[in-house]
């Protein structure tokens, strides 16, 4: 598969039946550490692989709190989330979402090459960012927070190209 077949037939996947091969999960990591970081401070990134089900299972509960929705399952029942944890200063922190953001890409679109499900995961982490005790869980390095992340594992969907409609996000040319 080359790049833009795996850009046009990425597909958030919630399906999962079984975990990645150790060979495929070093793979989407090395996807990671290609991925591009401002000024290249690639010290102030941090991933943190999670293949344990009760704290996914902590992680899933938790989001369930933050949506008010006991019925959710915003992990899907994957087998591996991929956390990417970043130094926030507070103030102008759009380099640092935007370095765990392209990370996160990297890692979706090898998992599309692998032909393993994938979905980025916004809101369990945005969960997990303000729970202390699931922060603490994590053994992050002193001055990092969740910032993103994404589920990993096996399926049976399929990536098949999908309709992309132009103008699907307003654009402005300036000549």
């Amino acid at each position: 598969m080359n790049t833009l077949d795996a850009i046009f037939t990425r597909k958030s996947v919630r399906n999962f039946c079984g975990a990645p091969s150790a060979e495929e999960l070093n793979t989407v990591l090395k996807a990671a550490y290609a991925a591009p970081v401002g000024r290249a401070l690639y010290d102030t990134v941090h991933l943190t692989v999670i293949s344990n089900a009760e704290l996914i299972g902590k992680i899933n509960e938790a989001a369930r709190v933050f949506f008010n929705n006991p019925e959710a399952n915003p992990m899907y029942d994957a087998p591996v989330y991929i956390l990417v944890s970043t130094k926030l200063s507070g103030t102008n922190d759009n380099v640092p979402y935007s370095n765990c953001a392209t990370i996160v890409e990297n890692m979706v679109l090898a998992s599309v090459e692998l032909g393993l499900g994938a979905c980025h995961i916004w809101g369990a982490t945005a969960a997990l960012s303000m729970n202390a005790d699931l922060i603490k869980e994590l053994n992050l390095p002193e001055g990092f927070s969740p910032c993103c992340g994404m589920i990993v594992g096996k399926t049976t969907d399929t990536y098949t190209a999908r309709e992309i409609p132009e103008g699907r996000i307003a654009t402005a040319y300036i000549k």
